[in-house]
């Protein structure tokens, strides 16, 4: 103990740390808050709305239909005058339909009565039609026939017609027109060597393209060339 502290001070210090010490600790933890319920923003849903029905597309007017083209009226109206001529001249029967292409008159010619209207129509001096401008044939396969097409002038009236036929494709036959038209002979064999049409009458029927031998119709639509086409070429061997 240092010399300048008394006896009495010395023990009323010691009381007093003794007292310091004899009291409770102070504390600042306050007590905790009772929980309060969470606040909610949340509003109540709101009830679903039907879904508002989809109204029906409006309909577009339709288009009216274009006028006819006078052209194609005024052919098909001059073959169905030829198509009764033909039938005064050889009996009913001779025309399957008539019609137009563009403006020309044409007519489906009944295949037994394909020879006698042609003549008919070439020595006809209201028709004459004489001079052929096209012969030519085309494989229907779906309709199961081969049509050919004989456009044909008539120079005296300065006028044209279409005439067709149609023959079966299993058993193609129509008589030859060559006697009528020799000009035709080389475009009947190009129609028999690639569709397979023999024309009855024909002074020399034989492949025009194709060497003899050749296996099918080139132009027939069932016609393939890695089936058809021989081994070998030439001979048609």
């Amino acid at each position: 103990m240092p010399d300048d502290v008394t006896e009495g001070q010395a023990e009323r210090t010691a009381a007093e740390k003794q007292a310091v010490a004899a009291k409770p600790a102070a504390t600042d933890a306050k007590p905790a808050a009772e929980a309060k319920p969470a606040a909610t923003d949340a509003k109540p849903v709101a009830e679903a709305k039907p879904a508002a029905e989809a109204k029906p597309a409006a309909a577009k007017p339709a288009k009216a239909a274009p006028p006819p083209d006078p052209r194609v009226v005024a052919a098909t109206a001059v073959a169905e005058q030829i198509k009764a001529s033909l039938e005064r001249a050889l009996g009913p029967g001779v025309v399957d339909e008539t019609g137009a292409f563009k403006d020309v008159p044409q007519l489906v010619i009944a295949s037994g009565k394909w020879l006698a209207a042609a003549r008919f129509l070439r020595d006809e001096p209201e028709h004459a039609y004489t001079y052929v401008e096209l012969f030519a044939g085309t494989d229907y396969k779906d309709k199961g026939y081969i049509e050919v097409a004989l456009y044909v002038q008539s120079v005296a009236n300065n006028r044209f017609i279409n005439l067709k036929v149609r023959t079966p494709r299993d058993d193609a036959k129509l008589d030859s027109l060559t006697g009528l038209f020799p000009g035709v002979n080389w475009e009947e064999r190009e129609v028999y060597d690639l569709l397979g049409v023999v024309f009855t009458g024909h002074p020399d029927l034989r492949r025009i393209m194709m060497w003899e031998g050749w296996n099918g119709y080139p132009l027939r639509k069932d016609y393939s060339p890695f089936e058809n086409i021989p081994v070998k070429g030439g001979n048609g061997s």
